[in-house]
């Protein structure tokens, strides 16, 4: 259970890097400095020499390539893949370690909700920055640690998080979610 709180925690600390660079990333306009998904420019990494510059300003003529916003997304984009890994790392300590089943159920959520962040990843690159689409982007961000939050108290064994039960939580989270 120890290795379960240690891992969310970083997973915590984690989140909030990756939330504050992507806010880095808005900020500096970048959020297109790499125009195709997972690479950038048709590459693993920006590209940085003469010859792969000019490989991928003829991959993508509309969008010309700037290091300045390339660099932000890519970091941006690795950093969230590491809280994937995290993620894929909590699932296996939870079924590793049995002593509390829900966990169990939390990790394996947590790790779809991150697949579905980085589907939200690819639709906003794909679909231009459309507004609604990386509004939902940053609201999965901070859905993200929260989930990596909540797994830190339950692996915590706060005995009144493990005991309480919240009449007509499910409707409640669902109207939140919807409002």
């Amino acid at each position: 259970m120890n290795n379960i709180k240690n891992l969310s925690f970083l997973g915590i600390c984690l989140a909030f890097v990756v939330i504050a660079l992507g806010a880095w990333t808005r900020l500096v306009d970048a959020g297109l400095g790499c125009p195709d998904w997972p690479g950038c420019y048709g590459f693993v990494v920006f590209p940085i020499n003469e010859a792969d510059i000019a490989i991928a300003e003829s991959l993508y003529p509309e969008f010309p390539y700037d290091i300045n916003k390339a660099i932000p997304e890519v970091v941006h984009r690795y950093f969230a893949a590491t809280l994937g890994l995290f993620a894929i790392f909590l699932v296996y300590l939870s079924f590793k370690q049995n002593e509390n089943k829900n966990i169990r159920l939390w990790t394996i959520g947590l790790l779809i909700f991150i697949c579905c962040q980085g589907i939200f990843g690819y639709l906003t690159v794909s679909l231009k920055l459309l507004p609604i689409i990386v509004t939902g982007h940053l609201f999965g961000g901070f859905t993200t640690l929260t989930l990596f939050f909540y797994i830190f108290l339950k692996s915590s064994n706060f005995e009144i998080l493990n005991k309480m039960k919240i009449p007509n939580l499910k409707f409640i989270a669902g109207l939140a979610f919807f409002i």
